[in-house]
């Protein structure tokens, strides 16, 4: 049986030595790479990961335009490369619902790995019927919505695999590099965990109850026992 190359589109808005040297490099990990302008980014992404090349004018940009992508069902994740930023650039798209941002400068290797922890979060399969529950949440893995009092709440892929992970510690409290671990999927990339944090503020704004998730002191995260019977 033939293995299909990983499909990668890199968006810049010109193209340069540096958005040349990185094609190389990920064809040379074997995926299949297109470069594209940014005006792709006028539509919901499509492919499975998508890379996107920004300066952090353009970061805080297209993070607003995001926002609106991120109620929709995307089929793609979604990795930031910011040049020349700041901390502060980096945790606007991440709190707008990029899966990754790596700042530069980067090693190949590392982003290679990135872009293969958010392609696994993207095609997870976990349950059998493709439906986690616990209490009054039911999460459809694969349409990447979450159920509660009868409302549907569509997720980005990270806010799935975190939703996932909570849903399935059933009340036990997970630590913030726990969820790095287990939803990220990679320990050994250096994700902070200021974007544990910022995915679970994006989703407590999306719970209609948005004590449902809960802060355990000096632990993590877990959801409310109380509410689920």
């Amino acid at each position: 049986m033939s293995i299909h190359p990983l499909r990668v589109t890199v968006v810049t808005i010109v193209t340069t030595q540096s958005t040349q040297r990185l094609v190389a490099e990920l064809r040379r990990e074997a995926m299949q790479v297109e470069v594209t302008t940014a005006s792709v980014l006028d539509q919901p992404p499509v492919d499975p990961v998508y890379v996107v090349s920004l300066d952090p004018s353009f970061a805080r940009i297209l993070a607003e335009r995001f926002v609106s992508w991120a109620s929709t069902d995307l089929n793609a994740g979604l990795i930031g490369v910011v040049e020349d930023g700041s901390p502060q650039d980096n945790e606007v798209l991440l709190a707008a619902g990029f899966d990754d941002v790596v700042p530069a400068p980067f090693s190949a290797r590392e982003l290679v790995a990135r872009i293969r922890a958010v392609h696994r979060r993207v095609n997870w399969k976990g349950a059998s019927n493709g439906r986690l529950r616990f209490g009054e949440m039911t999460l459809d893995l694969h349409g990447r919505e979450l159920w509660i009092d009868g409302k549907t709440i569509s997720l980005t892929s990270i806010e799935l695999a975190v939703v996932r992970e909570l849903i399935k510690a059933r009340g036990k409290p997970l630590s913030r590099t726990e969820l790095l671990d287990l939803a990220w999927g990679e320990g050994d990339l250096e994700v902070s965990d200021r974007a544990v944090d910022n995915v679970i503020l994006r989703l407590r704004r999306k719970l209609p109850h948005p004590d449902l998730i809960e802060t355990v002191r000096s632990v993590g995260f877990r959801i409310a026992t109380t509410r689920a019977t």
